[in-house]
């Protein structure tokens, strides 16, 4: 079923397959028979009990069971120093319960509590805790409380993954991205950082079934989990304004204002001035050394330079800051296209996570489902993990010689774990880069190939001609143009 985009009615397009449609897949297909056959039809052929989210789902549920894997050294041995770097089993979880005191001290609401995290993961951290009290004292009670949160991670992985595969439309596969992903496999299980790129995944997923202000109060709370989804919030009111939609986008940044206020609300009621310490320790903390500012000290020390204190680190990383909105506002007003809102929303996250002070390799997290939704291209993407994980490795490997004073045979020096965190910055840089070339020529895209729309476009791409609203899961459907959601469709793989 193909009708004209002109007529004002939804186009119907075939859901894309990675093995035919993307080169490096195509060719590690080879092995086991090559791309799926010309005569099959995804989409409309019924495959039974295994369609494509139920696939997706097996997929992550697999890659999730190896994560916990990747931990079992410190799950058995537990978490010391140096044991817990040099074996790459550290976890902010377990350690959060000894150093921030989380037995007797709830994040944010307990006056002292020396909890440096997001007010968000306050939340879950108090909430998981509390369900652990009846796991013994101690090393038991700490292994209970590292399995429960990675537990719940494994649940928002599922999700995520669901509800990307049914933002993307048509290329519902590109979810294998996070439903299969190295990285996440490392590093899904390190912090409470995932549970942002979930509510973001989830908010670009309401925003494309033009539950608007729904989709800002999910990234109001999204932002108490991290502070790059603000910058998706703006991003979002730049191309309102380039699509004549400003009042509908201020009235998502509004939404997004007030689910900020209530998720904060009862931290500044018990404790009013818990948040504003977390705001001032964050101000005053030293960058941290995978961050642009962190690598220029640990060099200069080597070098016998000045280093960076943190009032300069503070003030280059707002102008930068600053200047990444520029061209956020740039891309959304000049490009030759209106750029697509996964690509606006992963140039966003992406250039918050280069230029922050406190960037971490595990921060990666955040932009994965928007690298799925912005750029599904197999080779890039896994390169970049690959370079991220290589950084990850190098900085507990680097921990361990700072903090535990090891051998060499157990951890590295300076110089290559900078060059680790140089190569994943590069790398992360050209995601970026990749993405404006698509912006800036949308012949490159390979979401839009066939003359489709933006799939997560929502109301930026106009009203729905169909005044019944033509509901599909209880969702409006896409908007004119965008492409039918085939999980929801009956589609199959």
């Amino acid at each position: 079923m193909h009708e004209s985009q002109a007529s004002g009615t939804s186009t119907r397009h075939p859901i894309v397959v990675p093995s035919r449609s993307d080169p490096l897949l195509r060719t590690m297909t080879e092995p086991v028979g090559g791309p799926l056959g010309k005569h099959t039809a995804p989409g409309s052929v019924n495959p039974g009990f295994f369609t494509v989210e139920r696939v997706l789902v097996l997929m992550t549920a697999v890659s999730a069971i190896i994560a916990v894997m990747t931990k079992s050294h410190c799950r058995t041995s537990g978490w010391t120093t140096p044991d817990q770097y040099s074996t790459v089993c550290w976890s902010v979880f377990p350690n959060s319960f000894v150093d921030d005191k989380l037995g007797s001290l709830f994040p944010f609401f307990s006056q002292g509590s020396p909890f440096e995290h997001s007010v968000v993961a306050g939340w879950i951290a108090g909430i998981t805790v509390t369900l652990t009290q009846g796991a013994g004292d101690g090393a038991l009670r700490q292994l209970a409380f590292f399995d429960l949160n990675a537990g719940l991670v494994a649940v928002a992985w599922i999700v995520t993954v669901i509800v990307v595969a049914r933002t993307a439309g048509r290329r519902i596969w590109d979810a294998a991205i996070v439903a299969a992903s190295p990285l996440l496999i490392l590093v899904a299980y390190v912090s409470w950082d995932f549970w942002a790129a979930a509510l973001v995944s989830l908010a670009l997923y309401l925003f494309a079934r033009r539950r608007t202000l729904l989709a800002g109060a999910v990234l109001g709370v999204a932002s108490m989990a991290a502070s790059y989804p603000i910058l998706i919030v703006l991003a979002l009111v730049f191309l309102g304004i380039r699509a004549g939609r400003v009042t509908k986008m201020l009235e998502m940044f509004a939404a997004a204002l007030i689910a900020w206020l209530l998720v904060l609300a009862p931290v500044m009621a018990i404790n009013p001035g818990a948040f504003p310490d977390h705001v001032k320790t964050l101000w005053a903390a030293a960058p941290s050394e995978s961050s642009l500012y962190g690598g220029y000290n640990l060099v200069a020390g080597r070098l016998g330079w000045p280093a960076m204190d943190v009032s300069t680190t503070n003030t280059a990383a707002a102008v930068l800051l600053v200047l990444l909105i520029l061209g956020l506002v740039a891309f959304a007003l000049y490009t030759p296209q209106p750029p697509r809102v996964a690509q606006l929303a992963f140039v966003a996250a992406a250039g918050f996570v280069v230029l922050s002070k406190n960037t971490e390799p595990w921060h990666a997290v955040w932009i994965l489902p928007l690298v799925a939704l912005a750029l599904p291209r197999w080779r890039p993407v896994l390169l970049w993990q690959a370079a991220v994980i290589t950084h990850f490795i190098a900085l507990l490997l680097f921990r361990s010689k700072v903090l535990g004073n090891i051998s060499s045979q157990h951890a590295i020096d300076t110089p290559y774990f900078l060059l680790a965190a140089l190569i994943a910055g590069l790398a992360t840089s050209s995601l970026i880069g990749l993405t404006i070339r698509e912006m800036m020529n949308p012949d490159h895209d390979v979401v839009r190939s066939g003359g489709v729309e933006d799939p997560q476009g929502g109301d930026l791409l106009g009203p729905p001609t169909d005044p019944q609203g033509s509901l599909v899961d209880g969702m409006a459907a896409p908007a004119n143009g965008a492409d039918v959601d085939p999980l929801q469709t009956g589609g199959r793989g």
